[in-house]
């Protein structure tokens, strides 16, 4: 059952789309993947900024937690009047416009202090480096044209040109699986042109975080890390964190220029553009743009493609299948007619002339997943439901149907972890049988929980978001999923935002 990653409301928000660009590492050290703390072997982790060096706790300061479209990074202030420092691809040419866009920060989103909301504000392109993978951005707050956002807590730029940053002993904090603010620490062990490679722990969502020295300056900008076999040894995982230094940033950040390849939403362009590009024009709340002179809507460029799409009959793999269903999938982040919906930064459209034609391209697509290979694709079924209802409850109850008529036209396929967060989403309590919260609760029974982290937290807040669970009995389940060894980092992290948000 393909699982896309949801949401829940008062407890916590799971990523529909994680960051894909950067990819995660593991450790500053060798982890032995078989036994915890077996023969000394001391595995990755992160840390709370309340047990870091107070350079690094102070550092920290200027450190937020970046929501685009579908998208989460880290980045930092370098300026007392809202100079932002991140990734281009968390802010850049594929982002945000020439003209801006509205991004959500959220401010010190971390162990120690206490939950703010998340605030809404105006982030204009400044300087923009591809090669480099930078983006500085101006911070305003009050929409387009306010004020430049006061930033008491910046970071110190100091310039290094990659080979003075050869073994420094280096920080790193950032949002991990856009979750809580963490530390991790390191030492550069590589240079190579204006990178360099580190023994730092990254993971998505940590794009765009500072790399600091120990007096908390920064020196250099995160960027990615690989993957695939190199990180896999005999007796444990050996990890990399890849970041440009800070000479190089520095020099593009002063020069001041932005590629060629932004976008302006102001300008004409063609159908397929705007299709490939659309949360650019989300980013920037445009929903109308000039495609050959005439004014046109975007989620109706975004119907016409998904139409496209759902026409074929021959595609040759599940890849082929989702790319052409890209343009279908990225209206989920467009549409929104519910209005008791939670306020967002990003413009939402209800197309109350076309909602049900969007329900049926929905269920197609499901239909297209179940003929390639039996698998369902839930999300749009259910959760596009939800979001063309006029308001929770009665998205609920959508979702509830939708999600019974999809799993009958898959056979009704067992029960798993992916399938009880739908469950828990839409009030599905019973499931061929199966009282689906009990199963939840006995899910250490179930072989490789240890895997399923996201989804199992992902359902407990579900479920205490719609009043099946009590606040003590979520607690307890959520404090016992972070605190589990054997479940995924990723699990954990979200288990802890969760308890966070509530509280706890």
């Amino acid at each position: 059952m393909t699982t896309k990653g949801v949401g829940i409301g008062r407890a916590a928000a799971v990523v529909r789309k994680q960051l894909v660009w950067i990819v995660g590492a593991l450790s500053a050290v060798a982890a032995c993947s078989s036994g915890a703390g077996s023969g000394g072997v001391t595995l990755p982790r992160f840390d709370d900024l309340t047990t870091a060096p107070a350079p690094i706790q102070k550092a920290a300061s200027a450190v937020v937690r970046i929501h685009t479209a579908g998208e989460y990074g880290t980045g930092s202030f370098i300026s007392p009047d809202g100079l932002l420092l991140t990734n281009n691809h968390v802010l850049g040419d594929t982002v945000c416009p020439l003209e801006g866009c509205s991004i959500e920060l959220r401010f010190q989103f971390q162990r120690g202090q206490p939950y703010q909301q998340p605030v809404t504000v105006f982030a204009v392109p400044v300087a923009v480096d591809v090669g480099l993978d930078m983006a500085a951005v101006q911070i305003e707050s009050g929409g387009p044209g306010g004020p430049h956002l006061p930033t008491p807590d910046y970071l110190t730029i100091v310039s290094h040109e990659p080979a003075s940053l050869l073994e420094m002993n280096i920080t790193v904090v950032g949002h991990p699986e856009s979750r809580l603010k963490k530390w991790t620490a390191g030492r550069v062990v590589d240079v190579f042109g204006n990178w360099f490679s580190s023994t730092a722990y990254i993971l998505p969502g940590d794009s765009g975080s500072p790399v600091l020295d120990d007096a908390g300056n920064l020196v250099g900008l995160i960027h990615r890390s690989p993957t695939g076999e190199d990180l896999i040894s005999r007796d444990g995982v050996n990890v990399m964190a890849i970041g440009t230094a800070s000479g190089p940033l520095q020099a593009a950040i002063t020069a001041a220029s932005l590629p060629t390849a932004m976008i302006s939403t102001a300008a004409d362009s063609t159908a397929s553009a705007v299709v490939a590009s659309n949360l650019v024009y989300l980013n920037a709340g445009a929903t109308t743009v000039k495609v050959g002179g005439t004014a046109t809507e975007v989620l109706s460029l975004l119907g016409s493609a998904c139409d496209a799409a759902l026409a074929r009959t021959d595609f040759i793999s599940p890849d082929d299948l989702s790319s052409a269903l890209q343009p279908c999938n990225s209206a989920l982040e467009w549409i929104e007619c519910r209005q008791d919906a939670p306020a967002g930064a990003h413009t939402k459209v209800c197309p109350s002339a076309d909602s049900s034609q969007w329900a049926r391209r929905f269920q197609q697509m499901n239909a297209l997943w179940i003929a390639m290979n039996g698998n369902s694709d839930l999300t749009p079924v259910t959760f596009g439901a939800a979001q063309l209802s006029p308001n929770r409850a009665s998205g609920i109850e959508a979702g509830n149907a939708r999600l019974q008529t999809a799993l009958a036209a898959a056979g009704n396929p067992g029960l798993d972890f992916g399938l009880e967060v739908y469950a828990a989403a839409f009030d599905l309590e019973s499931y061929q049988g199966i009282n689906t919260l009990a199963w939840l609760n006995s899910y250490r029974k179930r072989p490789g929980y240890q895997d399923y982290g996201i989804s199992i937290a992902s359902a407990y807040g579900w479920w205490w978001d719609n009043g099946a669970v009590d606040k003590t009995s979520a607690v307890s389940s959520l404090s016992g999923l972070r605190d589990d060894p054997h479940v995924s980092v990723s699990g954990q992290l979200y288990a802890d935002q969760i308890l966070y948000e509530a509280g706890h």
